[in-house]
């Protein structure tokens, strides 16, 4: 029965990561730690986001922008992808959002610079109309 156990748990895996593209990181805790290092965000700042009281300093914006680059979603490349940023948010903050406001969110903000300034103001367009166009998810 043990054996059983696993193999079942290694196919609902199998199954649950097959549903999720190529480029979807699969190391999304370590991503997070290494951008609060790298940006040298306070807990402070970093709980302001998680409340949606979030603050354009440069710390934020710095790990904000290290989360787009590592998470796929930006690239000074491609730009922003916002079908990728909804899944991302889909899958990791748990919000189901409406392409339509994803997309007016990265398109409001595509051409702003530097970089790090268009990462926040896509950032803080998402969490103030998240209530309205967005929806939890299990």
């Amino acid at each position: 029965m043990n054996k059983l156990s696993l193999v079942i748990l290694i196919c609902c895996f199998a199954m649950i990561f097959a549903d999720l593209p190529d480029w979807f990181p699969q190391n999304q805790s370590e991503i997070e730690a290494k951008c609060k290092e790298e940006s040298s965000i306070s807990p402070e700042s970093l709980e302001k986001i998680w409340t949606k009281d979030i603050e354009d300093t440069t710390e934020v914006r710095s790990f904000l922008l290290c989360l787009a680059q590592n998470k796929n979603v930006f690239s000074t490349e491609m730009g922003y992808k916002a079908d990728r940023l909804q899944l991302v948010m889909k899958e990791r903050g748990k919000l189901d959002c409406d392409m339509e406001f994803v997309e007016g969110c990265v398109n409001k903000s595509k051409d702003v610079k530097p970089d790090d300034v268009m990462t926040f103001d896509i950032t803080k367009c998402m969490i103030d109309g998240v209530e309205e166009h967005c929806k939890k998810v299990e």
